[in-house]
């Protein structure tokens, strides 16, 4: 989830979630929250697949409990 590939790196944005709506703070950088969260290939691929954008933390903690079978 973190942006290590993208220009301005480091610079957070306001992002409005795809999957919810909900805006949120993308840190742009591995410093982001995103990049405390253990996200599995599963869950990466969903994403890439469907979003351009991250999605917010309480859509990819979701999704990420339901990889897990949570």
């Amino acid at each position: 989830m973190t942006h290590n590939d993208h220009p301005g790196e480091g610079t957070p944005k306001t992002v409005v979630c795809p999957m919810c709506g909900e805006q949120f703070t993308c840190g742009m950088s591995t410093s982001c929250w995103c990049a405390t969260r253990v996200v599995p290939d599963s869950v990466r691929n969903y994403l890439a697949e469907r979003y351009e954008t991250c999605v917010c933390s309480a859509c990819l903690d979701r999704l990420i409990a339901e990889a897990k079978g949570e």
